[in-house]
């Protein structure tokens, strides 16, 4: 079996959000591809008001009660 490359784009090794809108786009990437590596439960928590509605709705669901309950 091959590799799968889910990605739509290409980033820089070392690119980081800078800004709000950013943010919310690479959040919404990474959560909708179940690419959860590099991720911090605080930057999501931070986010997760404006990014709940950009994301799957079971994956909301599974989020908005591992923020409730664990961080």
């Amino acid at each position: 079996m091959r590799n799968i490359h889910i990605w739509d784009y290409d980033l820089p090794k070392k690119w980081k959000p800078k800004n709000e809108r950013q943010w919310l786009w690479y959040l919404e990437r990474k959560i909708n591809y179940d690419d959860w590596k590099g991720l911090k439960a605080e930057i999501i928590k931070k986010f997760f008001p404006r990014l709940k509605h950009r994301i799957d709705p079971g994956k909301r669901e599974m989020l908005e009660q591992y923020l409730k309950n664990y961080v």
